[in-house]
């Protein structure tokens, strides 16, 4: 009986420590903060470039620390493709960012169009690591594959 607890207790110790690592909680609220700057942001880009400067580049600095501590993490391919595409110079935000620099300020209805294209980005990546299971890495899978094309 004794052996049997034992094994009992170790299994559940196992599962428990291997669905934690699965989880990781900066991750989740970090996503859930860069998405909230980068809309809010994007809000604002109907105005004068210049006026955020100081916004946007901490946008750029919030974006490279995510892919940074994503790159450092083991067996996290999916998660690292996203966040580099999400720091694309080409794509989503980083080109959004560039064009409103370029144009100075933005129309409110190119902010109307692009927005929601990027807060879906930051809505798989958020569901993929609430769940990291089969579906959500389907669907993440997916959009980075069409983005890339």
């Amino acid at each position: 009986m004794r052996v049997k607890m034992s094994l009992l207790i170790g299994v559940v110790a196992l599962m428990l420590s291997s669905c934690a690592s699965l989880y990781d909680h900066y991750t989740y609220t970090e996503t859930i903060a860069t998405k909230i700057q980068t809309l809010s942001l994007i809000d604002h880009s109907d105005e004068a470039y210049t006026l955020h400067r100081t916004e946007i580049i901490a946008l750029q600095n919030q974006l490279q620390k995510m892919l940074a501590y994503e790159e450092g993490k083991a067996k996290n391919d999916i998660t690292i493709r996203m966040w580099r595409l999400l720091n694309n110079d080409e794509k989503l935000i980083k080109s959004y960012l560039a064009l409103w620099e370029e144009k100075g300020t933005l129309s409110p209805v190119f902010i109307g169009e692009a927005k929601p294209q990027i807060e879906e980005a930051f809505d798989i990546l958020i569901a993929y690591e609430e769940k990291k299971d089969k579906e959500a890495a389907a669907t993440m899978t997916d959009f980075i594959n069409t983005l890339k094309k």
